[in-house]
């Protein structure tokens, strides 16, 4: 079987041994990014992505949980991506190689942009019904779903995974917003990847989605969901910031605390300490939606203690260096009462 990593792959069908094959084997059996339709009882189908982070892997292991549960034939008809086999091989986000494979769904010339294009003309083909991407975090976090509009019905369709809803239009490259201009789209945070409650979480909801008529599943779910957030800033850090955390700090750049990923989705007060700082030119950074420094928003620097200025709600609070020089060291959250 010949790879290629950043070419998409049409399968007629899913092969049956995926059912059983690991995340990091499936290289043995697909040779890239693949799509595929698993023909259900009814359609429109559902689009569901996962593996778009090769080592967040609930999405890939509650897919194959439900398609031994229904014998390879679910109640609704499936548009399934998996997405970067390669990365799920090294049991990483993203190779040092390659772009993010959920920063490449806003255009461009490259490779992964050309097949992320590839992807949506596929999806917007079968006219999903909704569309669904399932992800792990790498800190503590609850389950929660994301939104990128707040139009009702995806409000409502993320209000039956999680009474938390998180409501982002940044990073606007990723697959959730591209999908969200062929039909309501929502994006699952199912906890750490791999843990079972996360994997059945999913299960549970994509069985909803697939069971429901499109009036009930867009329709109020009969519970309140009171924790809407909304992101309003990206934390960064310099990529030659040395980074450590709790007594771990000799020679570290920035000394985060140790419950550093514990304040997810909790209120943090004006004056908490997040951490110490060795060097200014490694401070972390603040950007708001529109790409504008407003670190001092939000942080400062007393004593060489890093506090806030302000209280906000942190998510995706990590303690894993490398996704965070990958990616980010967490957002600001700010509550978002939605209009009724």
């Amino acid at each position: 079987m010949t790879k290629s990593p950043h070419r998409l792959h049409y399968l007629e069908q899913l092969p049956c041994e995926i059912l059983s094959t690991s995340p990091g084997e499936l290289g043995r059996i697909l040779p890239g990014p693949s799509i595929v339709y698993i023909e259900g009882e009814r359609t429109p189908p559902l689009f569901v992505s996962v593996l778009l982070h090769g080592n967040e892997v609930t999405g890939f292991l509650a897919i194959q949980q439900l398609l031994r549960q229904a014998d390879m034939k679910p109640p609704r008809s499936i548009l399934l991506f998996i997405g970067n086999i390669r990365a799920a091989e090294a049991d990483v986000r993203a190779l040092d190689d390659e772009e993010d494979f959920n920063r490449i769904w806003n255009g461009g010339k490259g490779k992964q942009a050309r097949m992320a294009a590839e992807v949506l003309r596929a999806v917007a083909a079968r006219k999903p019904l909704a569309c669904v991407d399932i992800h792990n975090n790498t800190g503590t976090n609850p389950h929660y779903a994301c939104i990128n509009t707040t139009q009702a019905a995806t409000v409502n369709l993320a209000a039956r995974f999680s009474d938390t809803i998180v409501y982002f239009t940044e990073p606007h490259e990723v697959i959730s917003i591209a999908c969200s201009r062929i039909a309501p789209s929502v994006t699952l945070e199912c906890g750490i990847s791999g843990e079972s409650s996360g994997t059945e979480h999913a299960l549970q909801y994509l069985v909803q989605c697939l069971e429901a008529d499109e009036t009930t599943l867009f329709s109020p779910p009969g519970k309140a969901h009171h924790d809407v957030f909304h992101t309003v800033g990206r934390i960064t850090v310099p990529d030659h910031a040395e980074l450590a955390f709790g007594t771990e700090c000799i020679d570290a750049d920035i000394c985060f605390r140790s419950d550093f990923d514990l304040l997810n989705f909790t209120r943090v007060a004006s004056g908490t300490m997040l951490g110490t700082l060795r060097s200014y030119e490694s401070c972390p950074k603040v950007l708001d939606n529109g790409e504008n420094d407003v670190t001092k928003t939000y942080l400062d620097v007393v004593d060489d203690e890093i506090r806030t200025t302000r209280h906000f709600i942190p998510a995706m609070f990590t303690l894993d260096k490398r996704v965070i020089h990958q990616d980010c060291l967490g957002y600001v959250m700010e509550p978002y009462p939605l209009k009724t």
